[in-house]
């Protein structure tokens, strides 16, 4: 009998931190502004990182702008319309999980869904003066989308209706 409770006890512990760790936050220290959504399928954002500042690469940004159109979508202003996370079920997310190490390697499949990455001419106002490198980067969304579904991770827009 006591070695059925440590049982129970054991994996209760671990379904709590299983589920615990499904609801917190992603530790992510970019920030977005959108600039534009295009006809082509493309949104156009400004990102910075607000740890690393002016120390902020490139190849970061654009990894960060496709983390931001998957996980935490960007939000609405200057035209844009907010844009919710193409992963917003917890099965979607968990699903991406399993390929999300391949997908975001040095040559991974994420370098495909940008395009145009420079350095923004200007920097948002809530930046004031201080130095940071922030990025302007074009993520095609559509392209990211078809992608997601041939990987069956999200549903096709067609499948919904």
């Amino acid at each position: 009998m006591k070695c059925n409770c440590k049982i129970i006890l054991l994996l209760t512990s671990v379904l709590l931190s299983l589920v615990w760790s499904s609801f917190t936050k992603l530790n992510v220290n970019y920030q977005t502004e959108c600039l534009g959504l295009e006809n082509d399928g493309y949104i156009t954002i400004n990102i910075w990182d607000t740890r690393k500042g002016n120390r902020y690469k490139l190849k970061q940004a654009r990894k960060d702008a496709v983390h931001a159109i998957l996980y935490s979508g960007i939000a609405g202003g200057k035209g844009c319309i907010t844009q919710p996370p193409m992963l917003n079920k917890a099965e979607e997310i968990r699903q991406f999980k399993t390929i999300e190490g391949q997908f975001f390697a040095c040559r991974g499949k994420w370098t495909m869904f940008t395009s145009s990455s420079t350095l923004a001419s200007t920097i948002p106002a809530k930046l004031g003066v201080r130095n940071w490198k922030v990025y302007q980067i074009s993520v095609s969304k559509n392209e990211l989308r078809k992608y997601l579904e041939e990987q069956k991770i999200i549903n096709s827009l067609n499948d919904e209706f």
